[in-house]
């Protein structure tokens, strides 16, 4: 289970997390550390056979819910009149690595236009995570799983 290293309750912002899933492990923070994780099982299931990714994405399914059980523990319950949000933080965090992932591949393989694609929506959903955390930081959003006060 992910406990928190430091002090504060404020979830990482998106610069940070997207360091972690870019490569840059830091073990200081559990959900960067998760995020760091995430990407590199998000590798792993490009070299694999898609009928031999079942233990990956066993992993990845476990690494959200530790990230959304930890985002549980460190924001305050939204109100009951918050609007939910389509997915949990772990769930956006997991789709953060898998587009690291396939930025860095289409660099490597010098796909230019699926690299400004992929770099587009990694810029996007990049920001979404830092609205996201800013609103559930504040009890404004509820997720998915989250009990309201």
């Amino acid at each position: 289970m992910l406990t928190s290293a430091r002090g504060g309750s404020a979830l990482p912002p998106r610069e940070l997390v997207l360091r972690a899933v870019c490569g840059v492990v830091d073990d200081s923070d559990p959900l960067l550390c998760a995020a760091h994780q995430l990407s590199r099982l998000h590798e792993q299931r490009e070299v694999v056979d898609t009928d031999d990714t079942g233990e990956i994405d066993w992993q990845r399914a476990r690494l959200v819910c530790e990230i959304d059980r930890w985002v549980g523990l460190l924001t305050p319950p939204p109100s009951p009149e918050a609007p939910m949000h389509t997915e949990s933080i772990g769930a956006v965090v997991d789709r953060l690595a898998e587009l690291a992932v396939l930025a860095f591949l289409a660099l490597a393989r010098g796909a230019e236009q699926q690299l400004t694609d992929v770099q587009q929506r990694l810029y996007e959903l990049g920001w979404a995570y830092d609205d996201l955390i800013g609103e559930v930081g504040i009890g404004a959003r509820r997720l998915p799983g989250a009990e309201a006060s």
